[in-house]
């Protein structure tokens, strides 16, 4: 069951990576759009994990649960910020591979520090996602200029990315990992916070009025909000089952991958024959690193 909920994640975060590119912060006419657009976002996780904490029954908060959820809300809202600006500004397939590349950063956390066991099959799929990925992407037949904006937006990306891997590899050690409820739902709300106090701030410092929600980014908040706010639920309670040199390169890897074929389609970037292969690489390293365990048994 949980490979299912893991191959859900996968579809939703490859659906809310291209839905993102497709909006590309078409609404935005002042610096604080940007913030007040990922504040609404974070609104509607909050209202999305209310209707999931009462849902569930399980409806506890300690203060162990929002101290973490006040740590992932920070990072949380840099995910967001960043994720959003990255798409806005670059490439899908290029952007989805820096940023997902994240999982190397959580693999080895998750390997020295929380003991997880790591065999040569599961380093040799790792290493053949990361090839697989950099065949995927053709930065030279791209029809947009990679500025310098977009660099340093997906640099902290990635950083962001790998942080929030390691988060989901301590709380889910923590004691008060049976609260991911309580955590997100406390985290929504720090974001939702940030969001909108520094959209305000940035105009006022600027001498903008006030930022703006536009109605043409409310279909775009609606549904990505809905499909990142379950991807990252899945995420946060899968993490502590599957390990993480499985699921880290396994859930990132199929993101990409998923990413670049579609937006393929959607915004008419054509596969080469090399992009064709690395698709095919990405799809048999994936089935190398998910059976690593099994494999290894099988022969040593």
């Amino acid at each position: 069951m949980e490979y299912l909920l893991m191959a859900v994640s996968v579809t939703l975060a490859s659906f809310n990576t291209l839905l993102l590119r497709k909006f590309k912060n078409r609404t935005f006419t002042t610096p604080g759009d940007s913030f007040f657009f990922n504040g609404g976002l974070s609104l509607m996780w909050t209202l999305i994990m209310l209707i999931w904490f009462f849902a569930s029954g399980d409806r506890a908060i300690s203060t162990g649960a929002m101290i973490y959820g006040a740590v992932f809300g920070c990072i949380l809202c840099g995910f967001l910020f960043l994720k959003n600006e990255s798409l806005a500004s670059g490439p899908v397939s290029l952007t989805s591979l820096i940023g997902n590349c994240a999982f190397i950063i959580a693999t080895l956390f998750g390997v020295f520090w929380a003991h997880n066991p790591i065999n040569g099959f599961q380093i040799v799929g790792m290493l053949l996602i990361v090839v697989a990925l950099l065949l995927c992407i053709n930065p030279k037949k791209s029809t947009e200029t990679l500025s310098a904006k977009w660099f340093v937006c997906c640099f902290f990306f990635f950083l962001v990315g790998g942080f929030v891997g390691m988060f989901n590899i301590v709380f889910g050690k923590s004691p008060v990992k049976s609260e991911i409820n309580g955590m997100m739902l406390t985290a929504s709300v720090v974001s939702c916070i940030l969001f909108f106090l520094m959209g305000i701030a940035v105009n006022k410092a600027k001498k903008q009025p006030m930022p703006t929600i536009r109605k043409g980014a409310l279909p775009y908040i609606l549904l990505s909000g809905i499909s990142g706010c379950t991807y990252f639920r899945l995420n946060t309670a899968l993490t502590p089952i599957i390990p993480s040199p499985i699921f880290f390169p396994v859930s990132n890897g199929g993101i990409v991958i998923i990413s670049t074929f579609v937006g393929a389609l959607l915004f008419k970037e054509k596969l080469s024959k090399v992009q064709f292969w690395g698709i095919i690489v990405g799809l048999v390293a994936i089935v190398i690193t998910g059976c690593g365990q099994t494999l290894w048994n099988l022969f040593f």
